[in-house]
């Protein structure tokens, strides 16, 4: 749908927070330093002056794909080759992979990214929530200083009532079906016969690592076992674009496959395998997109790079989905600042720091001297110019709630299914606190640092490091406990739940 109105740990730490990143080898760690980059440099004459330092920025891309870990990308830890073109392209960037969503679900995680608010202040806090007229978008800032705006996103939840279009001037959305070739080539045919040098904002959001795992046989046959001869070998779930259901196979509906997953270990082993060749297939897509629109409109693009939420790929007994829980396989996510070649506002380098996608829009606007024309958008993120420029910042907490949950009876501690009895959870250094409000034993505590699996609670309640992480966690909670005066879903909306599968 198109409408024009007017989202280290060891071996360095040795898992990121719940997410595999092993040692990287001396080899990228020095490209990484030394922003090589290889085979993403052009001819530097082809460079417009929005790419040097100080310099009005002209191309903005901002890259978002949907329901992608930190540790599916190698550069992050991936065993398998699942993002050759991604690690080519951040090894010029400043890469933040201990980034957390706000919330592991579509709709409020992306609004918190394109508003830098948390969702108590930006109004999204279920799938079907509209984003809040009060909070000002980066599409808007970008547009009141004369960018051309377009946007082209594949998730059928992204549709035009959630409001995330304001501030476009293209929004053009498409449901799950739109696959990553369908998704780049609809951005070349929104692109086509636009000028060189105009002023450029453009996001692009990928749908494919999403569950159906469904990989083209090109792709899965370097991932999946050539000796593996079970079940769902080509591919995990009914059809392309499948949702609810659908995204399942029709002998193990989503509740099965979800809470009560008693898969061997060699299945569950192969339909991970899937989700990472479905990482791989996007991956050349986005290789497709970067190289076309440096062709067609000059090597000068200021990239940011993220994703929505992660996914549960069998931590905690949570498998193939998201949403329900806030351990950090379904909230860490990467995030990536690029500048253009020849531009040394970026110091390449990997950024072990806990951030939040609350960041993206005051760093997007400090990075590119970009405030809104009504003045500063008040935000809950903070500026990460620093970090890009290679200094040290101070650590700062961040937070995460749960999302709307579908399937109360088969999530685990959850007491209270409202918006005040949502799983919250504060990150302040390696220490990181989980709340269930109205549970007879309430917190959950670890030590990332030595159990980023997130395995071995550390609480009691005379713990030295509680009272000043529950004091955080509270205070956080006290904004946004309670949903926003909002109108009831309406019978369409309710009826477009149950079709997904979110209701029975």
């Amino acid at each position: 749908m198109e409408i024009h109105p007017k989202a280290w740990q060891r071996r360095v730490a040795p898992r990121l927070g719940g997410v595999w990143i092993p040692l990287l080898s001396w080899i990228l760690l020095l490209s990484l330093v030394l922003g090589v980059g290889i085979g993403c440099r052009r001819d530097r004459s082809e460079t417009t002056a929005g790419s040097t330092s100080g310099a009005s920025p002209r191309h903005v891309l901002l890259l978002t794909v949907d329901t992608l870990r930190s540790d599916q990308l190698s550069l992050l830890g991936a065993s398998g080759p699942t993002t050759p073109y991604l690690d080519t392209l951040l090894a010029g960037g400043a890469v933040f992979p201990r980034t957390l969503a706000p919330v592991p679900r579509t709709t409020p995680s992306l609004a918190s990214l394109l508003t830098g608010a948390y969702p108590h202040r930006h109004g999204v806090r279920t799938l079907i929530d509209s984003l809040d007229d009060s909070v000002t978008t980066l599409a808007e800032i970008f547009q009141r200083r004369g960018f051309h705006t377009v946007a082209v996103v594949s998730n059928h939840l992204l549709t035009p009532q959630r409001r995330l279009f304001r501030g476009f001037d293209i929004y053009d959305h498409a449901d799950d079906r739109r696959d990553a070739v369908a998704t780049t080539d609809a951005v070349f045919r929104h692109l086509e016969g636009s000028p060189r040098d105009a002023k450029l904002f453009l996001w692009v959001h990928y749908i494919d690592p999403h569950v159906p795992y469904l990989p083209a046989a090109e792709v899965r046959q370097h991932f999946v076992d050539a000796s593996y001869d079970g079940p769902y070998g080509e591919g995990f779930g009914q059809a392309p674009g499948g949702i609810g259901d659908l995204a399942y196979p029709a002998d193990l509906p989503k509740v099965e496959a979800v809470f009560r997953n008693t898969l061997p270990d060699e299945v569950n082993r192969h339909i991970r395998s899937l989700y990472a060749a479905d990482v791989r297939a996007t991956d050349d897509q986005i290789s497709r997109l970067v190289e076309g629109l440096r062709t067609r409109l000059r090597n000068d693009w200021h990239i940011i790079f993220a994703a929505d939420h992660g996914e549960s790929l069998g931590e905690h007994d949570f498998f193939y989905d998201h949403g329900d829980y806030v351990y950090n396989p379904s909230l860490v996510v990467p995030l990536a600042f690029v500048a253009p070649p020849g531009d040394p506002s970026v110091t390449p380098r990997v950024i072990p720091s806990w951030v939040s996608l609350v960041d993206v829009v005051p760093t997007l606007t400090d990075w590119l001297d970009l405030p809104s024309v009504d003045g500063p958008a008040p935000t809950d993120g903070r500026s990460l110019l620093p970090s890009l420029r290679g200094e040290e910042m101070p650590v700062s907490p961040v937070f995460a709630e749960s999302g709307h949950s579908f399937y109360p009876a088969e999530i685990r501690r959850r007491q209270r299914f409202d918006v005040s009895g949502r799983f919250r959870t504060v990150i302040d250094g390696e220490w990181k606190l989980i709340w269930t409000p109205g549970h007879s034993s309430p917190y959950e505590l670890y030590d990332l640092s030595t159990d980023p699996d997130e395995s071995n609670d550390l609480y009691r309640p005379d713990h030295p490091r509680l009272l000043s992480l529950k004091t955080l966690l509270r205070r956080w909670y006290q904004l946004g406990s309670e949903q926003r005066s909002k109108s009831p879903p309406s019978p369409e909306d309710l009826e477009a739940l149950r079709s997904l599968g979110y209701l029975p």
